[in-house]
């Protein structure tokens, strides 16, 4: 199948230069979890995970070289993100050999169709680790204030919703529940707003429960230089 979003949801496999790009299934995701999570990480991500571990020092020449460093570089030099890499990569493509395909020019190219496939949003890392911490704060607010929602959440509401089986949603991919957990959701909202409406004095606006679902929607957490100068007093300069 060719490479077009709209049809992710049919869960079959992506054409490609390098081979058919498969779907992870929800039985499979326990399996590939952290490594989805490791691949994930784009250069900045990486280097700012090491300079949080870098309190003593030690790992500030280490870190230095990584900046100096290809993103191929990296992930074919440290032996973790390797491997994550490799099993990841040889699970959707069916393939062994597959790194061996991978190299400089589309490591990016097939990184990013992985992650959309298997819907996994990139974190976008600031460069400034001062700015990247003020960032996570406000994330971890907003997560505080929304209610938290598990995988098992998210499969047993889309039981629940759909009637589905188990043992039928384990054959989904994770793009597919994903995408029916959403539409389920809009559309328990569309009933409830319908029904309220119908009982209401005051205008009830109703939205349409089949109105596009954007899964990668940017989440609001950004914050500039010069509101990260106001709130901390730091003399800094863009």
């Amino acid at each position: 199948m060719k490479n077009v979003e709209e049809f992710y949801i049919l869960g079959l496999p992506i054409d490609t230069e390098i081979g058919e790009c498969g779907f992870i299934k929800v039985k499979d995701y326990p399996d590939y979890f952290m490594d989805l999570q490791i691949v994930s990480m784009n250069k900045g991500k990486i280097i700012y995970d090491y300079t949080l571990l870098n309190k003593s020092g030690q790992l500030t020449s280490f870190i230095e070289q990584l900046n100096e460093l290809d993103f191929f570089d990296i992930v074919t030099g440290i032996p973790d993100l390797t491997n994550a890499y490799a099993r990841l990569f040889q699970k959707v493509f069916n393939d062994e050999s597959i790194l061996q395909k991978i190299t400089k020019d589309n490591i990016e190219h097939y990184r990013s169709l992985i992650l959309k496939m298997q819907c996994i949003k990139e974190e976008i890392v600031n460069p400034n680790p001062e700015i990247q911490r003020a960032i996570e704060r406000s994330r971890r607010v907003k997560a505080q204030e929304a209610e938290k929602l598990t995988f098992s959440d998210m499969v047993t509401s889309t039981v629940i919703g759909s009637g589905i089986d188990y043992e039928l949603i384990n054959e989904w991919s994770i793009y597919r529940l994903y995408m029916t957990f959403h539409r389920i959701s809009k559309f328990k909202n569309y009933e409830t707003s319908t029904l309220f409406a119908t009982v209401s004095s005051e205008k009830v606006k109703i939205e349409n429960w089949s109105t596009h679902i954007n899964l990668f929607e940017e989440e609001k957490h950004f914050v500039s230089q010069e509101q990260f100068n106001k709130t901390t007093g730091s003399a800094f300069s863009e």
